[in-house]
């Protein structure tokens, strides 16, 4: 599920997971240095600060335990958040000149970040103290930018739907099949559901909303939805789009507006977890988070194709790491970088907290232990790897906010505040000078 800020008015703005953890502006101060610093007895001290939920939050501070145990002059402050919120703070330390030695960095802001100088370019580390060998090149794509590399990946993951497999049994419907389910397969199935529950349970969670979404509408043209020169798409695509779920939403068989309102990539606020809906599509990684909750009444499908049999989905290598252009110690924080990518038993404590293993060598490793839904996962992934296309580029600068004006329009489309084609001439205006 794709992360984003709503309207506040609407719907609850993201939260912060880190419970017991010291916030970063708390721990860093706004105008305060947040980078590495030596001790007298020449033990050198790194921030490290990441996005996630608990669960990410454990394992990551495990995987720095062991880290910490064997480079014994080194130290590594902790501290993470929500998605939102994360890069809430980050945006003012930005501000205050000041970023941490260590950063998770989502892909859709990276080069918003790299470009105003807050990025380490890693060129000069990658080969030394870091080592890409082994990581698959079309993963570490999304990190590379004209100037150098700036991030390398933490994790892999793809894209998925999730869906309610007792919902989908109890109206007849048979389980989707890898390379035989298109976007018909899928609606019509949301028809079938819908009827047969009185409409008390939707087919499908209302795509329309997410620019995450939107982007495999625009891969299954074979097109990309943005490029180095800037946007990729039309004003005629997000009208054709939002067409298409506004359809299906008058039919009945995706989420109504009040219900899709309040979606905002957690599980607290899914129609699937809620009952509302009998399928949304995800990202892998992210639905890891369904089946604590529903258990059994969660599965992975194949993502909808078009009639071509064309899926547009990828490897997505989204959830990266970058090194602060202040930190006062490169080398050990891109040591830390290495170790959470690289090292074999930092990744069998990670698991699959932020995708499979980047590295293959590690990833090889770790499955022989994966159980549970580490192992639905990891098996899925590798039951679509067939199917995966070359992953995009690093998205422009600006396309964190392109992301939140898309969800907000498509909030004033779907109440009736706006006709669709007002919603997308509005959007590509915003777009084209949040981008531009």
């Amino acid at each position: 599920m794709p992360t984003s800020t709503r309207n506040p008015s609407r719907r609850p703005r993201g939260r912060s997971t880190a419970a017991g953890a010291v916030s970063l502006l708390a721990a860093c101060g706004v105008l305060a240095g947040c980078g590495a610093t030596g001790s007298g007895d020449g033990t050198v001290s790194l921030d490290f600060t990441w996005y996630g939920n608990d669960s990410r939050a454990e394992a990551t501070q495990e995987a720095v335990d062991l880290f910490e145990e064997r480079n014994p002059g080194i130290t590594v402050n902790t501290s993470f958040s929500g998605f939102d919120a994360y890069f809430e703070k980050l945006s003012t330390q930005v501000a205050g000149g000041n970023v941490p030695d260590v950063v998770q960095m989502d892909a859709g802001y990276l080069r918003e970040y790299a470009e105003r100088g807050m990025l380490l370019n890693l060129d000069d580390h990658v080969g030394t103290e870091i080592d890409i060998e082994s990581v698959d090149p079309a993963g570490l794509r999304s990190g590379e930018l004209p100037d150098g590399r700036f991030a390398v990946p933490l994790g892999r993951s793809t894209q998925t739907m999730a869906y309610n497999p007792t919902i989908w049994a109890e109206a007849g419907l048979d389980a989707p099949e890898i390379g035989d389910f298109t976007w018909d397969d899928l609606i019509e199935a949301s028809k079938t559901i819908s009827e047969s529950t009185d409409g008390e349970v939707v087919g499908l969670t209302d795509p329309g909303w997410a620019v995450d979404w939107f982007q495999f509408f625009i891969r299954q043209q074979g097109r990309e939805l943005y490029t180095e020169e800037g946007i990729g798409f039309t004003e005629q695509d997000v009208a054709d789009y939002w067409t298409f779920t506004q359809e299906l939403r008058d039919e009945g068989i995706v989420t109504p507006a009040e219900v899709t309102s309040q979606v905002n990539g957690s599980v607290d606020t899914s129609p699937l977890v809620l009952g509302r809906s009998a399928a949304e599509l995800s990202y892998l990684g992210s639905s890891a988070s369904l089946f604590p909750t529903m258990g059994e009444d969660v599965a992975l499908a194949p993502w909808p194709s078009n009639a071509d049999g064309e899926t547009g989905i990828y490897a997505s290598t989204s959830i990266q790491i970058a090194i602060g252009s202040r930190t006062d110690h490169p080398e050990e924080a891109a040591r830390l970088i290495d170790f959470l990518m690289n090292d074999v038993d930092a990744g069998r404590i990670l698991r699959t907290v932020r995708g499979t293993p980047p590295n293959s060598e590690v990833r090889e490793a770790v499955a022989a232990d994966l159980d549970g839904v580490d192992k639905i996962l990891f098996d899925f992934e590798e039951s679509v790897a067939d199917e995966l296309s070359d992953a995009p580029s690093a998205p422009p600068q600006g396309w964190g906010s392109v992301k939140r004006t898309f969800t907000r329009v498509y909030d004033s489309v779907n109440f009736g505040e706006l006709t669709v084609e007002e919603g997308a001439a509005l959007l590509m205006n915003e777009a084209e000078q949040l981008v531009g």
